[in-house]
């Protein structure tokens, strides 16, 4: 029995991602199969792999954060504003999010929660502007 490649693994999570499953999901089923075949410490590099077949495919991964679901109109500005051309969303759901939504894709980060805006105010009141 061969061994499923960290590239072979990728390909599977970007047709999955690409056909519409769930990534949390896909993620769940990808550590699972990690776990089974004893191979934990390689998620990193299949984290990678992922990204680098996106890329190679033109499709940028855009993680959204929130308290609540966000609209496809607000998830497609994000990604224009991120510079992603064929966005392909992730959308965590986070409670501690109060308000706001903070998206990132690759290097590139938006942050407009209200922790973020308050946290920037106070810095400009900290320094007498």
């Amino acid at each position: 029995m061969s061994k499923v490649s960290t590239q072979e693994l990728a390909k599977y999570a970007v047709d999955q991602l690409e056909a519409g499953t769930d990534s949390g999901k896909l993620a769940g089923r990808i550590a699972a199969f990690l776990l089974d075949e004893r191979r934990s410490r390689d998620a990193a590099d299949v984290m990678r792999a992922i990204d680098v077949e996106l890329a190679r495919r033109g499709t940028d991964h855009v993680t959204i954060t929130s308290a609540h679901e966000v609209s496809e109109a607000v998830k497609n500005e994000l990604a224009s504003l991120l510079g992603a051309k064929k966005p392909l969303f992730s959308e965590v759901i986070d409670p501690s999010v109060i308000g706001g939504v903070k998206a990132q894709s690759g290097e590139q980060q938006i942050d407009l929660t209200v922790k973020s805006k308050l946290a920037r105010f106070k810095t400009a009141v900290m320094r007498g502007n």
